[in-house]
C-alpha cells in the first residue's frame, strides 16, 4: 500500500466521521491499514503513535504551525540586500503573470506579480469564496452553519465566513484579551483554529482553550497549562492536540470535547524550505502535497532583494518558489511577513495571504505556472487567520 492509498483511506474514513456531536469513533479498520502500509518520513507523512495512533493520522494532513503565526515577523533581512537589479514586470499586453526566476535549491522559481499589480490580476473562475469580504458589514448573530474562514479584527473580534457566504461577527464577549509568554498582544485565533469538518473553532486563551460549535452555538471550555494554548491543533473533529511545551512537534496531550484527554505523539506533517531558509506562518497541507511562507536565504536573481518571502511548495517531491518581491517605495511595497500559505484550493492551485500598501487579499498560485488569481480581497480593520481546506469536499 503506498502513501497516496493510505492518505485516500483517511480521507475516505474522516468523511465518514459524526460531524454533528462529539464521539469516540470506530477506526479499527484505519489502524489495521495504518499498521500495513509502509511509513515514509517525507513532507506528506502523517504518521502517529500513542493512545489514539491512527486517530490523529485522519486528520493529520490539515496544516500545521510550526511557530505561533501571531508572534512579529523577523526583521527585514537588510543585511543582505543586494543591490537592486530590475524590478519583477509585467507583460506590457494581458494581466499580471509570475515570470521564471531560475532555480533555488532544487526547486523551480516565479517571481510572483508586484504588490501594484495585484488589484489587475484577474479574477479566479468558480471561486469558492466571495470577491470581497467586507468586515462593516458583517451581521452579528449565530453561525448555525459550517464555516469557510475565519477572520480575526482587533482585539478579541472574530468573523466567520460561513458556508453560505455569509459574514458573521461571533459573539466572543466570554473571551479574555490574550497575550503571548512575552506580553505581546495576539488574537484569540491561530491558524488552526477551524475544525477539518467546519464545525467548530477554538479560541486561545492564558489557561484554557474555548471551542465554540457553529450550528448549536454552544462553547466548551478544555483547560490547560499556562500559554501551551498557543501551540493547540486539530486531531480529530472532537479533539484538539496541545504540546507539552511551545516549540514541541510531537510530544502532547490530545484533549477531547467530552472531557477526557490522553498523552500522543504525533508527526506532524512538515512544509520544505532551502536549508537557510527562515520558515514563516502555517504549513498548507492537501494529499497532494505542502506549502510553506519562509524568508528565503538566496540568492534569487531579478527583485529589489536577493532573499525575498516566498511561498515554498514540494508536491510529491517536485518542488518550485512563488518569490514575493518587497517592493519599492511609490510602487507598491510588501510589508514584512505579508504574506502566508493559507491552504489549497484543488491539487494544482495554492492559495495565499497578501498585505501590501495596495490593500490585502487572497490570492491563487497554479503552482509552477505563471498564473496567478485574485481571489478575495479583504476590507476593513482584520486579517484572515485561518482557512477551511477547499481542496475537499465536507458532507
Amino acid at each position: 500500500m503506498t502513501d497516496r492509498d493510505l492518505r485516500d483511506l483517511f480521507q475516505s474514513a474522516a468523511s465518514d466521521l459524526d460531524h454533528h456531536r462529539p464521539a469516540h469513533h470506530d477506526l479499527s479498520a484505519i489502524d489495521r491499514a495504518w499498521r500495513d502500509g509502509t511509513r515514509r518520513r517525507v513532507a506528506a507523512r502523517a504518521a502517529v503513535v500513542g493512545s489514539i495512533a491512527a486517530t490523529v493520522a485522519v486528520v493529520a494532513g490539515v496544516a500545521l504551525l510550526d511557530e505561533p503565526f501571531d508572534r512579529a515577523a523577523p526583521g527585514s533581512p537588510d543585511d543582505r540586500i543586494s543591490s537592486p537589479t530590475s524590478t519583477p514586470s509585467s507583460p506590457s499586453q494581458g494581466p499580471p503573470v509570475a515570470e521564471r526566476a531560475g532555480d533555488y535549491e532544487g526547486a523551480r522559481v516565479w517571481w510572483a506579480p508586484s504588490a501594484a499589480d495585484e488589484p489587475s490580476l484577474p479574477p479566479l473562475a468558480d471561486n469558492p469564496l466571495p470577491p470581497a469580504i467586507d468586515l462593516a458589514t458583517a451581521e452579528v448573530g449565530d453561525v448555525g452553519e459550517p464555516v469557510l474562514a475565519l477572520l480575526s479584527g482587533r482585539g478579541v473580534r472574530a468573523f466567520a465566513l460561513t458556508a453560505s457566504q455569509r459574514l458573521v461577527e461571533i459573539d466572543t464577549s466570554r473571551l479574555d484579551p490574550v497575550t503571548d509568554e512575552a506580553g505581546n498582544g495576539r488574537s484569540p485565533l491561530s491558524p488552526y483554529s477551524l475544525s477539518a469538518d467546519r464545525r467548530r473553532a477554538f479560541f486561545i486563551q492564558r489557561s484554557s482553550l474555548e471551542v465554540l460549535d457553529f450550528e448549536t452555538g454552544e462553547w466548551t471550555s478544555m483547560d490547560t497549562p499556562d500559554w501551551l494554548a498557543e501551540g493547540a491543533r486539530w486531531v480529530l473533529p472532537d479533539a484538539i492536540w496541545v504540546p507539552e511545551s511551545l516549540g514541541e512537534d510531537s510530544k502532547g496531550t490530545a484533549h477531547r470535547l467530552d472531557g477526557s484527554s490522553s498523552s500522543v505523539d504525533v508527526d506532524w506533517v512538515q512544509g520544505w524550505t532551502g536549508p537557510d531558509d527562515e520558515p514563516w506562518g502555517p504549513v498548507a497541507s492537501s494529499r497532494e502535497g505542502t506549502a510553506q511562507a519562509a524568508f528565503v536565504r538566496g540568492p534569487i536573481d531579478g527583485g529589489s532583494v536577493s532573499n525575498p518571502q516566498a511561498v515554498m511548495v514540494d508536491r510529491d517531491g517536485g518542488r518550485s518558489v512563488l518569490a514575493l518581491d518587497f517592493g519599492r517605495a511609490g510602487q507598491g511595497t510588501r510589508s514584512k511577513g505579508c504574506c502566508v500559505a493559507l491552504g489549497w484550493l484543488d491539487a494544482d492551485t495554492v492559495l495565499f495571504g497578501s498585505q501590501s500598501t495596495e490593500g490585502q487579499r487572497i490570492l491563487a498560485w497554479h503552482v509552477d505556472t505563471p498564473d496567478v488569481r485574485r481571489v478575495a480581497d479583504i476590507l476593513g480593520p482584520g486579517r484572515i487567520t485561518s482557512l477551511a481546506d477547499l481542496s475537499t469536499t465536507i458532507g
